[in-house]
């Protein structure tokens, strides 16, 4: 027991020190407002079937409205988001795409809020 209290008293006023030091850093990291911001990312066609090719007009690039620490979506770019649609098993024929958060690659700490358009129709015809 002895050898206990002198563990937690010994310097006691440099470990409370830390202890408030810590607190303070975790509540401005923390405390940080919420933002948003728009961003016009590129959308990449992953998995289509090598005897199938897009036919008509598409978008390229859609609109993310995303979410996070200010700091963060300062330093954040266009090429740091990606929008990957995967057309594995797609058939000849036109195809509804619904966008969803889930197909957008994000940083730690930002989340995806809105995308526009959230569909659009792909038509895929058979390679000549």
């Amino acid at each position: 027991m002895p050898f206990f209290r002198k563990w937690i008293l010994n310097n006691w006023h440099l470990k409370l020190f830390a202890l408030l030091a810590a607190f303070l850093l975790w509540s401005t990291y923390t405390s940080e407002p919420a933002a948003e911001v728009a961003y016009v990312v590129p959308i990449e066609f992953r998995s289509m079937p090598a005897d199938l090719e897009i036919s008509g007009d598409i978008p390229t690039q859609v609109r993310l409205r995303v979410r996070g620490r200010s700091a963060l979506l300062r330093r954040l770019t266009p090429a740091d988001l990606g929008l990957t649609v995967n057309l594995a098993g797609a058939q000849p024929g036109e195809t509804l795409v619904r966008l969803t958060a889930d197909m957008v690659e994000t940083p730690y700490g930002a989340t995806v809020v809105r995308i526009s358009p959230a569909e659009f129709r792909v038509t895929l015809v058979p390679r000549k």
